[in-house]
């Protein structure tokens, strides 16, 4: 398929094609047909040098160089262990937002055309001045006009057909170097296809700020956790408007004394486990910039464009898996983890079960300063990437925003034991599951399943019958076939003899002819005997062949 780009494009792959080269990555310019969008020189240069490893610190600042969508792209991929080794997922999270904001003027004609009224009308006042930017949108403060402090998000003017453009490109590239490398190591062509499902997630600001009304939901009656409202009368799909939470962020932990450091991360985990335990719906983006200390001593959950969700039968896998931890049963826990994978036709289940064990055993009880929960996750991650185990992409989720708050945990408070705060959830979900109203619920699904697979026998069993004649047909006509092929190879056998027979006489009688006496028809008799002989069955076995050809 011939790739014909845009002015855009073509600016695009020139960008990138020169921050490869930069980094003295010009050898794979070749691989990605980026070659000729450098100038003459450099091409020269590019051509000389020679394969060299793509380490995560290079990865990042290539990323970091591209800027913009590849932003967005590395943040994501620092989530995704699933896809990229980790050791990759730990750089790329180092990834930072550094753009400048748009202009207010261009923010309230966004507003405007949105809401599709005057700024006027929509707000007592308004901030043209952003107090925070990135590479999708900027946040503006507000006050509507019954007085209520607002933060108003809005969309990047041209971000939309920006990434629209990237993407493009992005799976042009990871096409070219799928075929050249395979994905032995990570499927590139996969993690452009996430990195678009996230894109329009996030592009879209409704699907946000629905988000955000299940938290405020969820945690409607806290006493330590709050979630801003979102008001849609002043939301679209471009803009998002929702209450403004003054506070502290943990970006900056100076502020904040040893004790208070304490709790906040005991309420953190604790309000991260009841989302994942209780609710079924978690934010899987918990790094310190999405938390705010408020003066009461709440804490307010901010952002969530990254949202993971487990149905009932995820929400039991991984309430068996904490089981196991907390109860230092790792039979349980390796049992929880293959299920939380959706393994390949034919994967050897006895070997990947061991591996599992061996990996998981070293992992339970054991306390931050000791032992990182990350490491146990990383690796059962790892382990279900080199057998070919597809992880179910809410269990990544999963899996990394645990470690991401594992991670804040070692530096607020490095001596408390994560598996411990988990406790009481863990338990609380086991004393619910012996609840007649949780088995009845159970029961019913169980039910539901056998039900299902009861309606599908006669289905499967006609298929299983038409397959059985199917196969019974074609056995038959093999049979048919051989047995005509037995014939077929009788029949030429025996002309192959009778056509060697007659060429032996017709050589014979020709070497006899100087020491015969006797003659026919002035022909020697034996020579004249053999010749005839010879010209019959050579005449038989040509009628015979006209005759088939007739049939």
């Amino acid at each position: 398929m011939i790739f014909w780009p845009s002015k855009e494009e073509v600016k695009r792959l020139r960008q990138i094609a020169h921050v490869l080269f930069e980094h003295q990555l010009g050898y794979y310019l070749s691989v990605l047909k980026l070659r000729r969008r450098l100038s003459f020189g450099k091409r020269i240069k590019a051509d000389r040098t020679r394969p060299m490893e793509v380490t995560p610190q290079l990865v990042l600042k290539i990323f970091e160089d591209l800027d913009g969508t590849f932003i967005k792209l590395g943040q994501l991929l620092s989530l995704r262990p699933d896809l990229i080794p980790a050791e990759y997922c730990e750089e790329l999270s180092k990834l930072q937002d550094k753009v400048k904001p748009f202009s207010g003027k261009e923010a309230v004609e966004i507003i405007e055309k949105e809401l599709k009224h005057p700024l006027k009308s929509l707000f007592r006042e308004f901030d043209e001045v952003p107090v925070a930017a990135a590479s999708m949108g900027q946040v503006h403060l507000a006050k509507l006009k019954d007085g209520t402090r607002v933060a108003v998000k809005v969309q990047r003017p041209g971000v939309q057909r920006t990434v629209k453009i990237d993407i493009k490109l992005l799976y042009r590239i990871a096409g070219l170097a799928k075929r050249r490398y395979g994905d032995s190591i990570v499927d590139p062509v996969e993690i452009v296809r996430e990195f678009e499902r996230y894109t329009e997630n996030e592009l879209n600001y409704l699907k946000e700020a629905h988000n955000i009304d299940v938290f405020h939901r969820n945690f409607a009656k806290s006493q330590t956790i709050v979630i801003p409202k979102v008001f849609w009368s002043h939301t679209t799909g471009r803009v998002l408007t929702m209450e403004y939470i003054p506070g502290k962020r943990l970006t900056d932990l100076s502020k904040f004394r040893p004790a208070e450091r304490k709790r906040i991360i005991r309420t953190i985990i604790e309000a991260e486990f009841e989302q994942m335990f209780v609710h079924g719906v978690f934010h899987a983006d918990p790094h310190p910039g999405n938390f705010l200390v408020k003066r009461d001593g709440k804490i307010a959950l901010l952002d969530f464009g990254i949202v993971g969700r487990m149905d009932y039968v995820m929400k039991e896998h991984v309430t068996d898996l904490f089981m196991g931890m907390v109860d230092a049963d790792v039979d349980g826990m390796v049992d929880a983890a293959v299920r939380l994978g959706v393994t390949r036709e034919g994967a050897d289940l006895d070997r990947i079960r061991s591996d599992v064990h061996e990996r998981l055993s070293a992992y339970y009880g054991t306390s931050l300063d000791r032992l990182r929960m990350s490491q146990a996750f990383n690796d059962l991650i790892r382990l279900f990437r080199q057998n070919s185990i597809r992880v179910l992409p809410n269990f990544v989720l999963l899996t990394k925003a645990t470690v991401t708050i594992e991670g804040l945990a070692s530096k607020m408070d490095p001596k408390m034991d994560f598996v411990e705060v988990a406790r009481p959830f863990v338990k609380r979900i086991a004393r619910e599951r012996l609840h007649p109203k949780h088995i009845a619920e159970r029961a019913r699904r169980k039910v539901d399943a056998m039900l299902e697979f009861a309606g599908s026998i006669p289905k499967k069993t006609s298929a299983l019958i038409s397959n059985l004649h199917d196969t019974d047909r074609d056995l038959r006509r093999i049979d048919q076939d051989i047995s005509a092929l037995t014939v077929e190879i009788d029949r030429s056998s025996n002309r192959v003899t009778l056509g060697f027979l007659a060429g032996t006489l017709f050589i014979a009688s020709t070497i006899l002819l100087p020491f015969q006496t006797l003659k026919i028809w002035g022909v020697p008799a034996l020579s004249f005997i053999g010749y005839v002989t010879a010209l019959v069955v050579t005449v038989s076995i040509f009628f015979s062949m006209l005759g088939e050809k007739k049939i």
